[in-house]
């Protein structure tokens, strides 16, 4: 039986820079506030490389009492609480190498793409966000090869709209190693939704993989693709579990 569905932000609950589909939004809202009295509905989670502030202000939309994960894995939030948790791997060189990075973000990469700023309010990570598709996969080459030869402890992801790089142990499927610690839940019991680089290692982690059809190539080999993009995907994956857990309970 899967007991927790975790999703991804950018891509799946929504398109960066668009509203949210608010009808959408409701009834996954609505199933997630179902499952504390049943059994057969997974409670929801998110894993999103987005900062804290924006992950904590989706948890609130769909009204999660899970802890839920931000910049990939390096942090952990409890949004019906207020506590604040960082992965173990994050130490003070961690900081100190975050900051040589964005330097070297500022003065290399951002002056070359207008319009291109950098994620103010990450911590355990150095994030990069633009509107131009073409600026995203430029900066990431170039950011790849640097941190490839320089920081050998991290990895580059992107999105459409967003470059990350991150500490290698802190990357999303770690994060669901380290939720299920934390609210006791095994990966067997975990359900995951993702569109993007980013997310394969949570894919592979947890027991079933869904991507909407809006997903990279690379995610669509490991994980079942859904008709229908974003919020459309994560509300039919999560009927699909629920008829399962139904059928198997």
């Amino acid at each position: 039986m899967i007991r927790l569905f975790v999703l991804d932000i950018d891509g799946c609950i929504s398109y960066p820079f668009k509203s949210p589909d608010w009808d959408n939004m409701g009834k996954i809202r609505h199933l997630n506030e179902l499952s504390r009295n049943d059994n057969t509905i997974p409670a929801l989670s998110i894993c999103s490389g987005r900062p804290h502030p924006y992950v904590e202000a989706v948890s609130q939309w769909l009204d999660i009492d899970h802890p839920v994960v931000f910049e990939s894995g390096g942090g952990f939030y409890r949004v019906k609480t207020n506590e604040l948790q960082w992965h173990p791997v994050i130490t003070e060189d961690v900081f100190k190498k975050n900051e040589l990075l964005k330097d070297w973000i500022e003065s290399e990469i951002i002056p070359k793409y207008p319009g291109m700023i950098r994620e103010f309010s990450k911590k355990t990570d150095v994030g990069l966000v633009s509107s131009s598709e073409a600026d995203i996969l430029s900066a990431h080459e170039k950011i790849r090869q640097y941190v490839n030869g320089n920081f050998p402890d991290y990895e580059v992801h992107h999105t459409e709209v967003s470059v990350n790089i991150i500490v290698r142990n802190c990357n999303k499927g770690e994060g669901l190693r380290h939720l299920s610690g934390m609210t006791g839940i095994a990966l067997e019991q975990m359900a995951y939704i993702g569109d993007s680089s980013g997310d394969v290692t949570a894919l592979k982690t947890a027991s079933r993989a869904f991507a909407p059809s809006n997903a990279s190539g690379g995610v669509k080999e490991i994980a079942r693709v859904l008709q229908g993009e974003t919020s459309h995907a994560i509300l039919a994956a999560y009927e699909i579990l629920i008829a399962e857990n139904r059928l198997g309970s």
